[in-house]
């Protein structure tokens, strides 16, 4: 699919801001060690405008570009109580009038995503299997998308349906959907923009799933025609994140590999002459602020990230990177092997829009000089706080998305609106400083309660894995239902949990827990150094599996071998807390998710047996909710997961 530029010139410019960092580095020889330091700096405040100029002085003729990016928006079409930097901020809608606005106000411009546009939805795109979010991004004109892990969650097949349109085997329950330029169209159309694939290959054929890049071609204030390469990726683990059905029949191949390849390769596919001479790669993987982050900010450990040991290794035309994944807001310069690149991600759930400029040589087709800016996607009259309910600014929105939106929020209304219970008070995702979460353990307790009749497994203890929490419970949330405080719908349910796992029971010995416990880590003090303990890939500080009130072990992420990390643990016998022997057996809940080896829990895989099948998780958790009628969820004391001595 190749779409043209704009070929009318702009009436203005958005987003004056002053220049307050400027950085410049020469090319470098793609052969330096990849152990070269990484210098990370640019914006620390909204007022810089990080610039990296790449013509060592050499003054030229050039045309502007302009790449518009966000990522990570997860099928938000409502904004709901979203907020950023104090300010109520995204939603489908009032992403797109600025989409809409900055592409009207340039002459050449390319609007990009990186990656979970759909996956983790809210009900009101969840329910329709991820179309709706598609219809609103094909009308905010997207030209391409990486592919994100949560693009895998429904499997390939899925994927390239929600691409290439057609209804589902549940029908097109979407319908009608709405068309770029009017009309629509009560079959699916698929995606309008283009997905990559640059390091996803399909086993069976070698190629990639998606295409490697693709083009985009402008013609230059001088006449010249110049051409601009994009490359798509995803994080190489993505199969280690999500359901082995997902990815079936998939290799995901290192990202600076495969993007060097067709980098290197491309001026011998096809006509040398349209191949690209500036580079931008879009991928899903990036990495985070830290301490306390301010808009358009640089601060911290970048430098650490799984995005600077990518940027180490890529080829040195590759000088533009907009990045994904961790839902964080930056630009940055980011520095290693002699080559300065600019780098952006922004945010999720459509808070954040970035605005890079591509300053290119008319003569040469090359990258003379990058800049960027990320912009807060305001829609409310008020500003964010606790306890304070969003003042919708309509002024803000995109008419043409929010009819999609107004018409999407209304169709799963009656379901999404009905009150299944209520919390005593907030069910956060904030963990104790052992890992444990107020809301994980509830979602752990509602996944016992359901398996815990032998019948349906016979379970005497129940794990969840954190990041299938997806939201906060909180007392004050006010739904477009009107629900009373304290109450919870059937969509904040679904938020929480939104991926339709279904729950599984099997058969573990103690020992098999423990090293279950283990794999929670990575060996060195504080878990952040050393090897993975039993093969996890646990980030530094673990990835702790949430547990049911009938578990408590003790922890010690801090010891230095993985061994000592994990002490006496109890399980319930129904009458009190007995110490689990590692020769003991019992039944273990668990969903489908971690059953197959998800987050690299191979324990669960590896050394369970017996497995049996179960409810999807919303509606455990739903019965859960209406079991604690009338008094509501109690807020659990963090006390499951304690110090070990």
């Amino acid at each position: 699919m190749e779409k043209w530029f704009r070929n009318w010139k702009s009436q203005f410019l958005l987003v004056a801001v002053a220049i307050g960092v400027v950085l410049a580095a020469p090319l470098a020889s793609p052969n330096k060690a990849a152990a070269d330091p990484v210098i990370i700096s640019g914006a620390r405040s909204l007022s810089d405008q990080v610039v990296v100029n790449f013509a060592n002085g050499k003054k030229v003729r050039t045309t502007d570009v302009h790449v518009l990016a966000f990522n990570d928006l997860h099928g938000t079409l409502d904004p709901a109580g979203n907020n950023l930097y104090g300010r109520f901020a995204g939603g489908a809608a009032f992403l797109s009038k600025m989409v809409k606005e900055r592409q009207a106000a340039y002459a050449n411009d390319v609007t990009v995503l990186a990656g979970d546009n759909i996956g983790a939805s809210p009900l009101q795109n969840g329910l329709f299997h991820e179309e709706p979010i598609t219809i609103a991004s094909n009308l905010m004109h997207v030209d391409f998308a990486s592919v994100g892990n949560h693009e895998f969650d429904k499997g390939s097949a899925e994927l390239m349906r929600i691409q290439n349109g057609g209804c589902h085997a549940d029908g097109c329950t979407g319908a009608p959907y709405a068309l770029p330029g009017g009309g629509s169209t009560n079959v699916y159309p698929g995606a309008d923009f283009q997905y990559l694939s640059t390091n996803v290959v399909k086993n069976d054929t070698g190629e990639t799933l998606f295409p490697a890049y693709a083009t985009k071609r402008i013609k230059s204030d001088s006449g010249k025609k110049i051409t601009i390469g994009f490359l798509g990726e995803v994080l190489e683990s993505t199969p280690t994140i999500v359901t082995p059905t997902g990815v079936a029949g998939l290799t995901f191949q290192d990202e600076a590999d495969a993007a060097n390849r067709v980098v290197q390769n491309a001026k011998n596919v096809g006509n040398a002459e349209d191949s690209p001479d500036t580079w931008v790669l879009v991928i899903h993987q990036g990495g985070f602020q830290s301490g306390t982050a301010v808009l358009n900010g640089c601060a911290g450990n970048l430098a650490g990230s799984d995005i600077a040991e990518i940027a180490q290794r890529l080829d040195p035309r590759i000088k533009v990177i907009i990045s994904a994944h961790t839902h964080a807001e930056y630009r940055c310069t980011i520095t290693t092997n002699g080559v300065t690149r600019l780098i952006t991600s922004a945010s999720s759930f459509g808070r954040i829009l970035s605005d890079v400029t591509l300053s290119i040589d008319d003569k040469t087709g090359e990258l003379v000089s990058a800049s960027a800016t990320n912009t807060i996607v305001e829609n409310a009259l008020n500003a964010s706080g606790t306890g304070v309910i969003r003042q919708p600014d309509p002024s803000k929105a995109d008419p043409e998305v929010q009819a999609v939106v107004d018409q999407y929020v209304a169709a799963a209304a009656p379901l999404a609106n009905r009150v299944i219970g209520r919390i005593q008070g907030d069910l956060t995702r904030t963990a104790s400083a052992l890992g444990e979460q107020p809301l994980g353990d509830v979602i752990a307790d509602a996944q016992l309660a359901t398996t815990q009749p032998a019948a349906l497994g016979g379970a005497k203890i129940a794990f969840m894995n954190p990041g299938g929490i997806r939201a906060n419970l909180l007392r004050s949330d006010i739904s477009p239902g009107g629900e009373a405080v304290g109450e919870v719908t059937y969509g904040e349910a679904f938020t929480v949990q939104p991926f339709g796992n279904s729950l599984v029971t099997k058969t573990m010995t103690g020992l098999a827990v423990r090293r279950l416990l283990q794999q929670q880590f990575r060996a060195g003090i504080a878990s952040g150094s050393g090897p993975p303990c039993l093969g996890s890939t646990a980030p530094a500080g673990g990835r702790v599996l949430q547990i049911s009130w009938t578990f408590r072990y003790e922890s010690n992420p801090n010891a230095a071998a993985c061994a000592d990390k994990i002490g006496k643990m109890w399980v319930h016998n129904g009458t009190a807390f007995v110490e689990l022997a590692d020769t003991d057996s019992l039944r273990v809940t668990m969903n489908n998710f971690l059953a197959t080896g998800g987050d690299v829990f191979t324990v669960f895989r590896d050394e369970a047996t017996d497995a049996l099948g179960g409810a999807q998780d919303i509606d455990s958790f739903v019965d859960y909710f209406r079991a604690a009628e009338p008094a509501g969820i109690a807020v659990p004391a963090l006390n499951r997961i304690i110090p070990k001595p």
